[in-house]
C-alpha cells in the first residue's frame, strides 16, 4: 500500500506519521514500537494491525516516501529543457521536498543504503535516474567528460546535503539562495 495516498479514518496514517517522526530524529534501531504506540497515541498492539514488524513499517515508510520523491526526479530528468534549467529543476525539488517533507526527507536520505535493495523493482533508483541525466548531458556536450557515476554522485551528493542542512537549521525555502545552490551544482558538472 502506498502510504502517501492512504485514506483517513483508520488509524494507520497517524502511526505512520508518528513512526515517520521518530524515525527521523532517533533512527530506526533507536525507535521501539511502544516509541512510535505512544507518539501515535495508540496502544501497541494497533501496530500490529497494520504493519508486522518495525523492519516492516520502516520499509515500507521508506519506499513510500522514496517512490515519491524518485518520480519526481524521473519527471525533472525526462522533461524539457536544456541540463542547467534540469539542474534548476533538481535544485527546487530537493529544497521544497525539505521544506514540506522534512521528517520524510531525512528518513528517506538517511536510510537509503539500508532499504535501496530491497524497493520493488517499478521504483525510479535517484542513483540511477542522475547518471542517465549526466550521460544525457555529456552526449549532448553539456556535462564535463568524465566517469557518469562520479559527476551523479557530485551532483546529488551536493544537492543532498545543502537541502539537509537548511533543513537542519530551520531554513525555509524563501531565506535560500536557489540560484547561488543550483549555478554551483551546475558548477561541479558543467562541460
Amino acid at each position: 500500500m502506498n502510504i502517501l495516498e492512504e485514506k483517513p479514518g483508520t488509524k494507520r496514517p497517524t502511526i505512520v506519521r508518528a513512526a515517520t517522526s521518530l524515525f527521523a530524529r532517533r533512527g530506526i534501531d533507536g525507535t521501539s514500537m511502544r516509541d512510535v504506540a505512544d507518539a501515535a497515541g495508540v496502544r501497541e498492539a494497533a501496530i500490529y494491525r497494520y504493519f508486522e514488524s518495525k523492519e516492516q513499517m520502516s520499509r515500507e515508510i521508506f519506499a513510500s516516501w522514496y517512490g515519491w520523491y524518485s518520480c519526481q526526479l524521473r519527471d525533472v530528468v525526462a522533461g524539457a529543457g536544456s541540463t542547467p534549467e534540469k539542474v534548476a529543476a533538481m535544485t527546487r525539488l530537493e529544497l521544497s521536498t525539505a521544506a514540506e517533507h522534512t521528517e520524510a526527507f531525512i528518513y528517506f536520505c538517511e536510510n537509503e543504503i539500508r532499504f535501496l535493495r530491497s524497493l520493488p523493482a517499478d521504483v525510479p533508483r535517484v542513483h540511477e535516474l542522475l547518471i542517465e541525466f549526466v550521460k544525457d548531458g555529456q552526449r549532448r556536450g553539456e556535462v564535463k567528460r568524465g566517469d557518469a557515476t562520479l559527476l551523479a554522485d557530485m551532483l546529488g551528493g551536493a544537492l543532498c546535503t545543502v537541502a539537509t542542512a537548511a533543513t537542519r537549521r530551520r531554513r525555509k525555502e524563501g531565506e535560500i539562495d536557489l540560484e547561488l545552490i543550483a549555478s554551483s551544482c551546475w558548477a561541479l558538472i558543467a562541460a
